[in-house]
């Protein structure tokens, strides 16, 4: 991926945090002076957390880290712009708490469906192609991934009418829902075989397990509704990411 795809899906990235961190921010005091602080602390605070770890994150592989290794490294700029576009999921609580509608509840609901699918495309691929696949051909088939995530989240029904929905967009359909989890779940054991075929050297070993917390967290937070799930989850990622980070510092992961 050239610096100027990378850079540009940053600052795309940059702009989502900006706008969400804004509402997010507004939400909670919002929350404080009605009286809502307990939901607000449940659903605004995970996703607030989450989603600026993702851009710390994001900006310090891209600036500070000069890579030649990894395949995983070509799907890392769009994968966390994914994960950023997931915490759209908090819109409908944000819309109950001051009535302000940023966007139509399916529009919401499609956004967050389909950086769902895609970022656990993305989890996968870039497990499966330092494994076995020419990694030249990774954007080729991350682009494919996508239009294919983008018709499936299309054909899949959505329901905005849940009661659910008034805190956080969920996953209603359970085929959509178990093809997520089969993708995350098949993309930390690619990683785990990697890690155990190279007998877990500290290269694989350290990149391995960062990719497998960061699968695991970033699931919990974006697929649950449950307080305590999200905050096992945000450590989880955040644990992830601190590996990640300390990897790529000595082995250079960002391409």
């Amino acid at each position: 991926m050239g610096k100027s795809i990378r850079f540009i899906l940053l600052a795309i990235e940059a702009i989502i945090t900006i706008v969400l961190t804004v509402t997010l921010v507004h939400g909670i005091s919002s929350s404080i002076g009605q009286g809502s602080w307990a939901i607000a602390r449940s659903h605004l605070l995970p996703s607030l957390l989450h989603l600026w770890v993702t851009m710390v994150v994001a900006t310090l592989l891209c600036f500070f880290y000069r890579a030649n290794i990894g395949a995983e490294a070509r799907v890392l700029p769009t994968l966390f712009l994914m994960i950023s576009l997931g915490n759209v999921k908090i819109l409908p609580l944000y819309h109950s708490m001051t009535t302000i509608l940023v966007l139509s509840p399916y529009a919401i609901a499609v956004l967050y469906h389909f950086s769902l699918l895609y970022s656990s495309f993305l989890f996968l691929a870039s497990a499966i192609f330092q494994q076995t696949i020419n990694p030249t051909k990774l954007g080729q088939y991350s682009f494919a991934g996508a239009v294919l995530a983008f018709f499936i989240t299309i054909l899949t029904p959505i329901s905005v009418n849940q009661p659910s929905f008034l805190y956080e967009v969920s996953v209603t359909n359970t085929l959509f829902s178990s093809i997520c989890i089969i993708m995350n779940v098949l993309a930390a054991l690619t990683f785990l075989a990697s890690m155990l075929e190279e007998q877990f050297s500290r290269q694989t070993f350290t990149r391995g397990l960062a990719f497998i917390l960061m699968i695991a967290g970033n699931a919990m937070v974006t697929m649950s509704q449950r307080p305590l799930f999200n905050t096992l989850g945000l450590i989880i990622y955040l644990t992830g990411s601190i590996v990640l980070l300390s990897v790529t510092r000595t082995y250079h992961v960002w391409v």
